[in-house]
């Protein structure tokens, strides 16, 4: 059985071997585009996510998380890619994701820095 020490050391392993738990925006979209498999998870206030969120994104604000993973929600045979404003608060979130095993990374830059601001398609809730 794999320990948080374990995990934890796995993790600052892969620090230093040059992996930093990003995905710029572009490889992203790439990733979308091919159909890959992957856990969008926006961690952004409902409000927001509403305005703007990438396609095929689930909503949780950061700190429902954990009901997230209490309530085994989130795939652990999938990347997770973790998006908030500017990719702080995602960065939080994906360590404490990869603790727990699971294989995830943030959107470098976030929503702000990151998607909008190399103008990426948006996806807007419908509002009736």
């Amino acid at each position: 059985m794999i320990t948080t020490l374990d995990s934890a050391k796995k993790y600052f392993d892969d620090l230093k071997n040059g992996c930093n738990n990003l995905i710029d925006c572009q490889n992203l979209y790439k990733s979308i585009g091919a159909k890959e498999d992957l856990f969008i998870l926006d961690i952004r206030k409902k409000d927001d996510f509403a305005k703007n969120f990438i396609e095929g994104s689930i909503h949780c604000e950061w700190n429902e998380v954990f009901e997230f993973i209490e309530e085994d929600i989130l795939p652990k045979d999938k990347k997770i890619i973790v998006v908030c404003y500017t990719g702080q608060t995602a960065g939080q979130v994906v360590g404490i994701l990869k603790l727990l095993g699971y294989d995830a990374c943030s959107l470098m830059g976030g929503m702000v820095n990151g998607w909008l601001k190399n103008s990426m398609p948006i996806e807007a809730a419908c509002s009736t």
